[in-house]
């Protein structure tokens, strides 16, 4: 996969034709809230956003699940802390940031220890491997002429970025714009040993959920789109990325508007 080339901040590059997008994703939101949806209703919903969720992320990374059985453990509750599943893992992860989005709204913010969090995997302990939550500590792989951040640089890098994150600058930005800087950041400087694609998406969809917005549901169709975006990032261009992340959540929007009867 291609990467952006390392920067020292995230850079705002925002052309004028994402507006369009963004207006779109107001309006299919405007649309559902106008639904005046029951507890139940967006209940439901909430569960086939996670499980549309997790087969498009874990398809992005190669995975064949079928929607079924990742049905199969969300809905069985007594599964999901037992099983260290790809989806029982990846499933726990959204739904800590999912829960910090939905008690303080946009007052919820993206730390270090929320990422590690976030990245960990259940069940770690147990292995004789090192903790998953614990940060880069090999100089990783490069893309091209592309170089990694040093390990003993990522501390500081991630803590300022997640300062960055607070700043008026930065909470002006529409949340797409938000998302899609919080994704590129993550996966340019890779912070992981792996699994960092998965996990910057759980932390970008922090961003959207806190504006009562659905999670980055990137779909397997669109990922030759989504390389394109992290290409242009590495020529500066964020534009791809925004408008990307626009389109699918304005799809899962329209999508979820679908879902609820008489409705569609």
């Amino acid at each position: 996969m291609q990467r952006p080339p390392n920067r020292s901040a995230p850079p705002v590059l925002f052309a004028h034709g994402t507006s369009e997008w963004i207006r779109r994703v107001n309006e299919k939101h405007k649309q559902l809230a106008s639904l005046n949806l029951s507890s139940e209703q967006k209940g439901r919903l909430e569960k086939w956003s996670e499980i549309e969720f997790i087969h498009s992320t874990l398809a992005l990374e190669g995975f064949d699940l079928v929607r079924e059985r990742i049905a199969e453990a969300i809905y069985s509750e007594a599964q999901v802390g037992a099983d260290y599943s790809e989806t029982a893992t990846l499933l726990i992860s959204l739904r800590k940031v999912t829960a910090l989005a939905g008690a303080k709204g946009k007052r919820a913010e993206l730390t270090t220890d929320l990422l590690r969090d976030i990245h960990s995997v259940p069940g770690a302990e147990f292995r004789k491997t090192p903790a998953a939550s614990d940060f880069r500590k090999t100089p990783g792989s490069t893309a091209g002429a592309v170089k990694l951040p040093a390990p003993q640089h990522l501390p500081a890098l991630l803590e300022s970025a997640c300062q960055w994150y607070t700043a008026d600058s930065f909470v002006e930005l529409n949340p797409i714009e938000q998302a899609a800087l919080v994704l590129l950041r993550l996966i340019e400087i890779q912070p992981f040993e792996e699994k960092n694609e998965r996990t910057a998406l759980v932390a970008a969809s922090l961003f959207t959920l806190r504006s009562d917005l659905p999670p980055l549901i990137i779909k397997a169709a669109m990922n030759a789109q989504f390389l394109l975006a992290l290409d242009e990032a590495a020529r500066m261009n964020t534009k791809p990325m925004v408008e990307l992340l626009a389109l699918v959540v304005a799809e899962t929007l329209d999508e979820s508007i679908k879902q609820v009867p008489g409705v569609g």
